[in-house]
């Protein structure tokens, strides 16, 4: 059997990994208020903000589920649009967390 350090299978690259990742979810994050913006109303935009990107998720925190509806009828046309912007299909699908 053959041994080796666990440090000697991680690639080299891997916190460049991680941190892309963190800019990712910001950017996708970002990206999510700047187009609701555009399709929602002052107090749905109140109502919600995105917390997290992961793995192509998107968490929405809901804290009015009045506006949840109308939040949910444009999320389409917001991810459609973020992933036009980031020039490729991160976003896989939307959670909202109430």
């Amino acid at each position: 059997m053959n041994w080796q350090k666990i440090a000697d299978s991680i690639p080299r690259d891997a916190k460049n990994i991680s941190q892309t990742a963190a800019v990712d979810s910001g950017q996708v994050c970002k990206l999510w208020q700047e187009y609701a913006a555009k399709f929602l109303l002052s107090r749905a935009m109140q109502a919600h903000e995105p917390i997290n990107f992961r793995d192509g998720v998107l968490t929405i925190s809901v804290s009015d589920t009045t506006y949840l509806t109308d939040i949910r009828s444009r999320q389409r046309k917001i991810t459609r649009l973020i992933n036009q912007a980031l020039g490729e299909d991160l976003v896989k699908s939307v959670r909202y967390i109430v």
